[in-house]
């Protein structure tokens, strides 16, 4: 039997559970079931399977979820019908009430409570979700449902081991690496689409850069390019990109190898804060919310550029593998020209190779910065090409300083 304090303490966490959620019911402006009957329901899930297993009355908890539901469709009805207040979100949360009580009576206290928070929070966000769906054209929610194929789909059921005969291609790691970068895309996708309109070129450049760097580069430098009474703020976004950049990559080898991260931490992070330092004390920005309004980025949820990625990933791993018979140099040439491509491919590939051995820590993780360096060169080059020699000028000099500081920082680890 069940102790005394065991009880009461199982009613009590009961009561929190529904009542958290009770909470957010009450909230409504015509309020059907308050916290106070949320608290009741699931402490009643609780009482129910008490009665059940101690007292050995089968069938109760089955008999018991009837009868919340009978209740359940009962003020579905009402709220519908009797109220003109469509919706089925209060009887569904009231039958998820119950069956908290159920998991508290089988002592999943913590699972309960854990549980309550997050349905409390969806509850909540009915708000923001009605937001975001406005946002959300068709396709990019096709996109979204490409991405959770890959993601709680494929991945789970990939293979975990190398599949080729090189010992590169590792199709969970090569998912993983997908899923990474294609989420820190879409915060920044989401924030370009609902920021852009009221937000300068500095922004444009910070949360663009999520996406793709050299997209971001391009079209603000066309912009210079077209009126030169931008360059300075286009200097902004264009070096806030770069920092970004480096800032993304760092994420995604510290997600997927600690050691590669606790090497590449000082001369990228170095490199981050000379860009920072430029920015600080150059002169005054202007401002150009057309530019805001002009900027069109794909969705990072795409199933193109993530097939796109995934084979880039696969052949500079193939390129970087072959090569080592070149040695040391041979590796890095090879980063080196994917960096023109994509500096994240190129970093998810040497972590890859790390992790199953083909790379030394200190080859991969020199390479790694290497990447990064090489992605603000070929960044300063597309600058020049699509803005003007003002423009490209004035990018020129934090770029510089932070390809410098990062050399130095690199050859004195290395050393």
């Amino acid at each position: 039997m069940t102790g005394v304090f065991d009880i009461v303490k199982m009613i009590v966490t009961s009561a929190l559970v529904g009542g958290l959620i009770g909470l957010e019911r009450e909230k409504k402006k015509t309020v059907l079931a308050g916290s106070r009957t949320f608290m009741l329901v699931s402490v009643y899930g609780t009482f129910a399977y008490l009665i059940e297993t101690e007292f050995s009355v089968k069938g109760f908890i089955s008999a018991s979820f009837i009868g919340i539901s009978l209740i359940a469709v009962l003020l579905g009805f009402i709220k519908n019908y009797k109220l003109g207040d469509i919706g089925i979100t209060t009887s569904v949360a009231f039958i998820t009430a119950f069956a908290l009580g159920l998991f508290v009576g089988r002592g999943m206290v913590a699972e309960s409570l854990a549980a309550s928070v997050i349905i409390s929070i969806i509850l909540a966000s009915k708000y923001y979700l009605h937001r975001f769906t406005e946002h959300l054209t068709h396709e990019e929610l096709i996109n979204a449902l490409e991405f959770g194929v890959i993601a709680f789909v494929l991945y789970p059921i990939v293979p975990d081991h190398p599949i080729d005969p090189f010992g590169v291609l590792n199709p969970r790691v090569l998912l993983l690496l997908v899923i990474v970068v294609s989420t820190i895309g879409l915060f920044g996708f989401i924030a370009l689409r609902w920021m852009a309109p009221e937000k300068g070129l500095p922004l444009i450049g910070t949360l663009g850069s999520l996406v793709s760097s050299k997209v971001v580069i391009t079209t603000l430098s066309t912009k210079a390019g077209l009126d030169s009474r931008l360059t300075k703020p286009v200097t902004s976004g264009i070096v806030l990109s770069n920092i970004v950049m480096i800032l993304r990559n760092l994420v995604i080898v510290g997600v997927l190898s600690f050691d590669m991260l606790k090497f590449m931490l000082l001369p990228l992070l170095t490199m981050v804060f000379v860009g920072i330092a430029y920015l600080r004390f150059q002169p005054g920005k202007e401002r150009d919310d057309t530019l805001e309004r002009d900027l069109n980025l794909s969705s990072p949820f795409a199933i193109i550029p993530a097939v796109k990625f995934a084979l880039l990933f696969l052949g500079i791993s193939l390129v970087v593998q072959y090569v080592q018979v070149l040695g040391v140099g041979g590796v890095y040439l090879a980063i080196t020209l994917g960096s023109i491509v994509s500096s994240s491919a190129v970093i998810a590939s040497l972590v890859s190779m790390y992790t199953i051995g083909s790379l030394p820590l200190i080859t991969a993780a020199s390479a790694g910065v290497i990447a990064s360096i090489a992605s603000l060169l070929v960044n300063l080059l597309i600058t020049r090409v699509s803005g003007t020699q003002k423009l490209a000028k004035k990018v020129a000099r934090p770029i510089i300083a932070m390809v410098l500081v990062g050399q130095i920082l690199l050859i004195a680890q290395v050393i």
